[in-house]
């Protein structure tokens, strides 16, 4: 079942906030990705075809904000 944007930015914000406590528990960015990407992926599931775009570029900015540099190339 998709989710609207309300609800995607929820789930978003809460991504956000694994994203910096595993960014903390995972310096490696090999290591936080195996954490990360199963997260990430389950909310892009979520989101309609046409939110995809908008999911990616909010993923790509939260991991750039806890330093963990490029994305797999499943982000990409």
């Amino acid at each position: 079942m998709t989710k609207n944007r309300e609800n995607l930015d929820s789930d978003l914000e809460r991504l956000q906030g694994y994203a910096r406590a595993l960014a903390r528990k995972y310096p490696e960015a090999q290591s936080f990705w195996q954490e990360f990407s199963g997260l990430a992926e389950e909310v892009l599931r979520d989101a309609a075809h046409e939110d995809h775009e908008w999911v990616l570029h909010r993923i790509r900015r939260m991991v750039a904000e806890v330093g963990m540099g490029g994305p797999p190339p499943q982000f990409s």
